[in-house]
């Protein structure tokens, strides 16, 4: 029976909890640039006057689909654009599911998955890794669970929260698994690749058989643009685009400009992003070695996202509550996203000294709630 949609725990936490908060470890990615701070990245005339106001094509602007397709190796037919990656998982979704379909989530994930998969009748069936990421997912459970009936695999690298990355054999391996199935494909969500300086290929060319979504958000690090995109070399392409076209129709053009006109500099923006990684990386290493008294945890193998196992025996909500409320810092309950108990931290800060003071603060409400609540 579908289920109605309501409001995801993850997002009503952000509505909830986020805003106003005076020290925040809830960010996924490098903090999103200034404009100030981009500017020197755009063309010396780029401005106001240069900006376009029109609709484009419903799969996206030809230009910038070219410049994106260039990156996998494919043609601008081979790939639309969306508000942002959450949209282009719903184009695939429901392009791809249709009841009495099943759906095999590698678990935990995106609440959307879950949540679209049962909303559209199909029956939702989870491969659960370890949360230790640096333990290998069991490749025969994932076997067991796929069979004739299967339209979509779904997979995360690298990963949020545990920044596990599914190394190329685990892929090929589900490759084999989807191409021994009659309409199986293989949908990778892969927003993160690239957030640090040592990224792995994108999957994309491993199979006909597989669609990948990724957006601006993380490497980038311009969620707001709401740019996304979906890329596959297959005939299933087709098959989703109406599914964008009939909720947002296209994309804006002003996100479209903004990336081309940065295109040129995209090493100098990423090398940036990536400096700021790398150092935060180290940073939050020698903090979270400081602390081990109060949490337990490890640096995510990439990225600048984690979990953290609070010591004392609590609940996960009530922790990251009273942070909020009597130590102004924002947390996400690891609860909200499939990990109850754990906490999960960002440390994608520009300055280094806010991120230190966030972490100063998370260290003196633990040690606070440690008395309180355990």
């Amino acid at each position: 029976e579908p289920m109605p949609l309501t409001t995801p725990p993850l997002e009503a936490w952000f509505n909830q909890h986020e805003s106003g908060a005076a020290y925040s470890l809830g960010g996924t990615m490098v903090q999103p640039w200034t404009g100030e701070a981009l500017q020197e990245f755009l063309p010396e005339d780029w401005g106001p006057h240069r900006f376009e106001f029109g609709y484009v094509p419903t799969p996206g602007s030809h230009s910038l689909r070219t410049l994106l397709a260039s990156e996998y190796d494919l043609s601008p037919d081979a790939i639309f654009l969306t508000a942002g990656a959450t949209e282009a998982n719903l184009a695939v979704l429901t392009g791809m599911l249709r009841p009495g379909s099943n759906v095999i989530l590698q678990d935990p994930l995106y609440y959307q998955f879950e949540a679209i998969a049962h909303e559209l009748g199909a029956e939702v069936r989870r491969w659960t890794l370890p949360a230790d990421p640096a333990q290998a997912p069991d490749l025969s459970a994932l076997a067991a669970l796929i069979d004739a009936e299967t339209r979509l695999v779904v997979l995360n690298t690298p990963h949020n929260p545990t920044g596990r990355t599914l190394d190329a054999d685990t892929l090929r391996a589900a490759v084999t698994l989807v191409e021994a199935q009659p309409e199986a494909h293989l949908l990778i969500d892969e927003i993160y690749r690239g957030v640090g300086p040592h990224a792995t290929p994108s999957a994309l060319g491993l199979s006909d058989r597989i669609l990948v979504t990724d957006a601006v958000s993380k490497r980038w690090s311009l969620p707001g643009l709401r740019l996304g995109w979906v890329a596959s070399r297959s005939s299933q392409l087709a098959t989703c685009l109406p599914y964008h076209e009939h909720a947002t129709c296209c994309v804006s053009r002003l996100s479209e400009q903004v990336i081309e006109a940065l295109w040129p500099r995209r090493a100098e923006v990423f090398a940036e992003n990536h400096r700021v990684t790398e150092r935060n990386r180290q940073l939050f290493a020698v903090w979270l070695a400081s602390v081990s008294r109060l949490l337990d945890g490890a640096l995510p193998p990439a990225g600048v996202v984690t979990l953290v196992w609070p010591r004392f025996d609590s609940d996960d909500r009530e922790v990251a509550r009273a942070l909020r409320e009597d130590f102004g810092l924002f947390v996400l309950p690891g609860s909200t996203l499939g990990y109850p108990g754990a906490l999960r931290v960002g440390f994608g800060q520009r300055d280094p000294v806010t991120l230190l003071a966030a972490l100063a603060r998370f260290e003196t409400g633990l040690d606070a709630l440690a008395g309180r609540l355990a």
